[in-house]
């Protein structure tokens, strides 16, 4: 495939019944559809597996301008559930960018690679404007089911340049970001490195997250966030529609 080089990288779309892999079959419909996708992979042994209900669910995700997919470098592995992604220029949503490696647009000179990656995104996560972003090897990201993301959010498991000690040491190391089921990430908030944020939480407007909060049912916010509130949970519906569908 064009956007696709290197060897043994795989790409697989699953759905409830069959699943396509798209390097591999002769599927003239999808390789094409991941042609024309914004989606280039460079590097060996990466594996892609993204999972939809319809076949008609994973073209209008794959072609649509709100989706982007660039991974540089080895082993790298990205696993998609069943995501809602909204794009809207009027609004703002950018949709979701999924970048290991290499950042679009650093110029010429400017190449990096990351190696033994892993992103995982669960079922039924509502994805408005993301861009996600791993550069250290062995980093991780996860997002738990049912989550919901606005937009103007990064999520970044590196801090891009090296920090070190006064014996040239590096000290900020990447790890992971762990985000639970059923987290509400509010709009333009920051999530950073080596963050876990606990299920059935919220992440206030605007919050820049930078370590782990372990304990569920949380509102936490601010610069940097904190804990809030306690002892909450939260619906997808508007309060109307909630009231009225709850009796």
């Amino acid at each position: 495939m064009e956007n696709i080089t290197g060897q043994n990288n795989e790409f697989t779309l699953i759905f409830p019944h069959n699943r396509i892999d798209c390097t591999s079959s002769q599927n003239d419909k999808f390789n094409k559809i991941i042609n024309q996708a914004n989606i280039t992979i460079t590097g060996n042994n990466n594996r892609i597996s993204m999972y939809f209900d319809t076949e008609e669910s994973a073209e209008e995700l794959l072609l649509s301008n709100g989706f982007l997919l660039i991974v540089k470098g080895d082993n790298n592995i990205v696993n998609m559930g069943t995501i809602i992604l909204r794009y809207s220029t009027i609004l703002g949503m950018t949709g979701l960018k999924l970048i290991i490696g290499q950042l679009p647009g650093l110029g010429a000179g400017v190449s990096r690679t990351a190696n033994n990656c892993r992103i995982d995104i669960g079922n039924r996560v509502v994805i408005n404007g993301v861009t996600l972003y791993l550069q250290e090897d062995d980093s991780y990201v996860s997002i738990g089911d049912d989550s919901q993301l606005s937009w103007g959010i990064d999520i970044w498991c590196t801090d891009a340049h090296t920090i070190t000690d006064l014996k040239g040491e590096p000290i900020n190391f990447a790890k992971c970001i762990e985000i639970g089921k059923h987290v509400w990430i509010g709009k333009d908030s920051k999530i950073g490195k080596n963050v876990k944020i606990a299920d059935n939480s919220i992440v206030g407007w605007g919050s820049i997250v930078t370590k782990e909060f372990n304990e569920p049912n949380v509102i936490i916010a601010g610069i940097p966030a904190k804990i809030v509130k306690r002892g909450i949970n939260w619906d997808r519906r508007c309060i109307n529609k909630y009231l009225k569908e709850r009796l």
